[in-house]
């Protein structure tokens, strides 16, 4: 007799109370409404995060390149200027500066990163951590680049180059997301280098980035 009933009160514990559903009714759809949300919000910041890297990255580097071009073609012409002997003291002191400032300012352009390498999800946070103090300690080992401080370096380079050249200097510069007040594209705002228009849109000489943004209604939700 005992044991019979113990089985049915382990076969009652078994059945679901309809009581219990309808009392946590509220916190079950927050958790399953959260749980969709994060994954539509994830999906979607994915894309556009993609999307907008690329617009930024093309704007960086449209600048960036085009300081480069204009280097290499100024060391090309001034460097034989400067080696001959038929100019005078006082012209060619001048053109010697000018070379010095272009061969320093591509040699500022060389050490831009072209790469921004992201860690993998999967991998292992000990492990990680581990690789990170193994390259720390190493003598040969950089510290990571701030990159709003070297384009500001370049472009204070480039426009010495200009000035030893008496030629007018590019306006139009491209921006950094999080830029310090001091350094980089906030800089040439605040100095006003760049106007405010210019500095919003981030286009560069009318030409905008190949990529505008995401058009929501393609991800299919």
């Amino acid at each position: 007799m005992d044991g019979h009933v113990e089985n049915i009160d382990w076969e009652m514990g078994m059945v679901d109370d309809p009581l219990e559903k309808a009392t946590n009714l509220e916190s079950t759809f927050y958790s399953e409404g959260y749980d969709s949300g994060h994954a539509h919000g994830r999906l979607h910041g994915l894309f556009e995060g993609r999307e907008l890297g690329k617009e930024k990255a093309w704007e960086l580097w449209e600048e960036v390149g085009y300081y480069e071009g204009w280097a290499e073609m100024w060391i090309k012409l001034l460097g034989t200027k400067v080696t001959s002997t038929t100019q005078t003291g006082s012209r060619k002191g001048k053109e010697a500066r000018a070379l010095g400032h272009a061969q320093t300012l591509l040699e500022l352009i060389k050490t831009f990163p072209i790469t921004n390498p992201t860690p993998s999800d999967e991998s292992d946070p000990v492990t990680t951590s581990l690789a990170i103090d193994e390259d720390t300690s190493s003598p040969s080992s950089a510290p990571a680049t701030d990159l709003a401080s070297l384009l500001s370096l370049i472009r204070a380079r480039y426009r010495l180059l200009c000035a030893s050249l008496s030629v007018r200097p590019r306006l139009t510069s491209a921006v950094i997301a999080g830029a310090n007040p001091g350094s980089g594209a906030a800089a040439a705002a605040s100095s006003g280098i760049v106007g405010d228009e210019q500095f919003a849109a981030g286009v560069v000489q009318g030409i905008e980035g190949p990529m505008k943004g995401v058009d929501t209604r393609q991800l299919r939700f």
